[in-house]
């Protein structure tokens, strides 16, 4: 949903042309090409998105805060880089920050009616209390079940989705483990 996109300028448009986004590749020549080629842009784009702060501070949080991650260690995302060995500009170039890249820039990864519709179940973030959580929650699996999402990434997914929408971390970290349930 184009709304949780964040907006580029003109240069950042074209550094993020330049940019393969894809998770995945063909072969190991394809990902090692494109992780070569990614380098460059990639840090121009995040040296000028930085520059004039135009990322969101939840995805920030959702990237550098502990408890925004709700693995079994516990560290933050670019913690979890860090420990595994890449550091500095390493960690920003690396393939496996790509879907970091395209929650910064892009925001959740779900199609525009799941979105369209948890946001109208939500309604106004602001009057959202913790006994809401748990028919928002089950809407969510229903969504997912509806929309066969993939059961494995749409907790995430949902979870960025309500940082994005304004409810509080606790409210996304629930809303996330009721997706989670779905076997």
């Amino acid at each position: 949903m184009k709304k949780y996109h964040i907006d580029l300028s003109e240069g950042e448009a074209e550094f993020l042309q330049r940019i393969d986004l894809r998770v995945s590749h063909h072969d190991h020549a394809d990902g090692h090409a494109a992780y070569n080629a990614n380098k460059e842009p990639i840090l121009a784009l995040l040296g000028s998105l930085s520059e004039r702060k135009a990322v969101p501070l939840q995805r920030l949080n959702y990237w550098n805060d502990p408890r925004y991650n709700f693995g079994r260690i516990k560290a933050s995302r670019k913690g979890l880089f860090e420990r595994n060995g890449c550091t500095g500009t390493e960690i920003y170039t690396h393939p496996h920050f790509i879907p970091y890249l395209r929650y910064f820039l892009f925001g959740p990864e779900l199609p525009d009616d799941v979105i369209a519709k948890f946001e109208a179940k939500v309604g106004n973030p602001e009057w959202v209390t913790s006994s809401d959580v748990v028919p928002i929650g089950k809407f969510a699996r229903d969504l997912t079940r509806q929309h066969h999402l993939d059961v494995s990434d749409a907790p995430e997914e949902f979870f960025k989705l309500c940082l994005d929408m304004g409810l509080s971390l606790s409210i996304a970290e629930s809303v996330m483990r009721s997706v989670r349930q779905i076997r």
